[in-house]
């Protein structure tokens, strides 16, 4: 499955989905829950939830890492449509936006994810171009994805991680 694209911004855009057997609150809670997502995103060390918490405009920091690089990174919570949706912006040494639709899906729910990150970091910014942090990305958002359909649903679920099926706002599969 290939999940990344990048523009001539140097913005590399992310979009997978991820089915579980569970009702569509069941993800939305999770996803607004940002405090959570160490147990289920590689990288996230941790979350700080600044204002606002639970609804459109909360602040956070994020500690993250990937590629052996610790930073924090600033999001606000710009949409929050329950279940249905939810839209956040990035800003700090990695800038952008992230978005999560969810639908009812069959005998469960389909959550399509979609992000569109770009570093402004110079240091970042090189090591983001190259092929190998872009399958670590890649890599990341599966695993991710997969922890997150088996948190809500239970580890002896039927998860199925894939493609997006539909768009999600401004990201296209690669």
């Amino acid at each position: 499955m290939d999940v990344s694209t990048s523009n001539k911004t140097r913005e590399t855009a992310l979009a997978a989905a991820v089915f579980a057997p569970v009702a569509p609150e069941d993800f939305y809670e999770a996803v607004l829950d940002v405090r959570g997502f160490p147990a289920w995103a590689p990288g996230v060390r941790r979350v700080e939830v600044l204002s606002g918490e639970g609804g459109a405009g909360m602040l956070s920091e994020w500690e993250v890492s990937f590629l052996g690089f610790r930073k924090r990174v600033s999001s606000r919570l710009e949409e929050a449509e329950a279940p249905y949706r939810l839209r956040w912006t990035y800003a700090g040494p990695v800038e952008g936006w992230g978005g999560c639709s969810i639908e009812a899906a069959g005998d469960g729910t389909l959550a399509s994810f979609g992000t569109a990150l770009a570093p402004t970091d110079p240091l970042l910014a090189s090591l983001a171009r190259g092929g190998p942090a872009k399958d670590a990305a890649r890599g990341q958002l599966k695993r991710a994805l997969s922890r997150l359909g088996w948190m809500v649903a239970g580890d002896d679920a039927r998860v199925l991680v894939g493609p997006v099926s539909g768009a999600v706002r401004g990201v296209r599969e690669a």
